[in-house]
């Protein structure tokens, strides 16, 4: 068995990035950008109003005072998408909307509020300095500025840049294709009748879920009987995708095949099997060919855990995230714990309080690698390294969050 830290970097080691591909704009939500992107326009585009007001001469307010407030008549009025051309003379004003462009001549804005109208007339109390509530253009970004590097994920706010700027294509990484299969003939499908004897699948559901929230696509090659013919079948049919997840038969059972047929029959190279965690001890590492290739173990909590560990940071990385690993976060633990195998590092569902100043760790009532209703009370991980026995209250540790 390999420690969690050399599973890592075996994993790492082996995932690369697959290439490149152009996207339109509404399909690069969630891509990782393989190339430097420069602006064509400057933002703001042009100097416009950041209120709703009066555009006009800051010199004209110079001497203006409660007593005697300057009184400058309105010429008109521009809103946001509207053009003014004519220049703004000493002594005027023009009613400008927010985001509409600044007349020309004028150097501030005075608000609505701080101003009062009367008979086609707008009169200020006070001096206003220049460039107020002025929007100027390139502010936000200059023509010809670097606004994003490769290997940034495509974020909403991403996507809003990029729109603003009018990029409508732009090269991300591909993201690898994933094939996913459940071994096992004690299971059995959702809209399958429970024989005796048999469980429903729930690996499929939940491997197939954290790659459509990765962006990722998807084979699921569905339920495979523990039998040579169907499991052999089942990596024939996976033989066009990059990454292959198979849930059970990992293990040492007379029915674990899945690691016998590999090495008999595919040229399947190992790299690891098993690793020193709990929960998901037996999990086995390698290359199908030019294929990376997960047999995770086949019970639930055992099987997320190894995909948040291990699964999702290698295919980040081939998608080319420069950051892939599990996000960490530090918070005290609430309670006092107890660890019976301490040469494992274990992964305990827990709730998080992140409203409390730091954030406080609870582990869920259950724990155990069959018990799906603790995934469904946690929303993290706690990590407890290799060597520790116990943790007392209030001890710091490290979270995996969102999970």
């Amino acid at each position: 068995m390999i420690s969690v830290q050399e599973a890592e970097a075996k994993i790492l080691a082996e995932a690369v990035p697959l290439g490149t591909e152009d996207r339109g704009l509404r399909e690069a939500l969630g891509a990782v950008l393989a190339e430097p992107i420069a602006a064509s326009g400057s933002l703001p585009p042009f100097d416009n109003s950041a209120m709703d007001g009066y555009a006009v001469r800051s010199e004209d307010l110079r001497r203006a005072q409660k007593e005697v407030p300057a009184c400058l008549p309105l010429i008109g009025k521009v809103a946001a998408g509207s053009i003014w051309d004519e220049p703004v003379q000493s002594g005027q004003a023009v009613q400008v909307m927010t985001g509409a462009p600044m007349p020309p001549g004028a150097d501030t804005v005075v608000t609505l509020e701080e101003a009062k109208r009367r008979d086609g007339f707008v009169m200020v109390d006070h001096p206003v300095s220049p460039g107020r509530h002025i929007r100027r253009k390139g502010e936000d970004v200059e023509v010809g500025a670097k606004i994003l590097s490769p290997g940034k994920r495509i974020r909403p706010a991403e996507m809003a840049l990029l729109a603003s700027l009018s990029i409508q294509a732009i090269k991300v990484f591909r993201p690898p294709r994933v094939a996913v299969l459940a071994t096992g003939s004690e299971l059995v499908g959702v809209d399958q009748p429970l024989r005796a004897g048999a469980i429903r699948d729930s690996n499929s559901w939940v491997l197939e879920s954290h790659l459509k929230l990765l962006g990722v696509p998807v084979l699921n090659l569905g339920i495979i009987p523990d039998e040579e013919k169907a499991v052999r079948q089942a990596f024939q049919e996976a033989a066009p995708c990059d990454v292959i997840l198979s849930s059970g038969g990992v293990s040492v059972g007379e029915h674990d095949l899945v690691k016998r047929i590999l090495i008999r029959e595919f040229n399947f190279r190992t790299i690891f099997w098993r690793v020193r965690m709990k929960p998901g001890k037996p999990l086995l590492f390698g290359r199908l060919n030019e294929k990376l290739f997960f047999g995770l173990p086949g019970n639930p909590i055992s099987c997320a855990v190894c995909f948040i560990q291990f699964i999702a940071p290698a295919l980040k990385k081939m998608m080319g995230d420069p950051h892939p690993g599990p996000r960490m976060r530090r918070a005290l633990l609430a309670e006092p714990i107890f660890i019976r195998e301490p040469e494992k590092t274990h992964f305990v569902t827990a709730g998080v309080e992140w409203n409390s100043d730091p954030p406080r760790v609870v582990p869920t009532s259950h724990q155990g690698s069959g018990m799906l209703t603790a995934m469904t009370e946690a929303d993290a991980l706690m990590v407890v390294p290799e060597g520790i026995k116990e943790l007392s209250a209030g001890a710091s540790v490290e979270v995996i969050p969102d999970v």
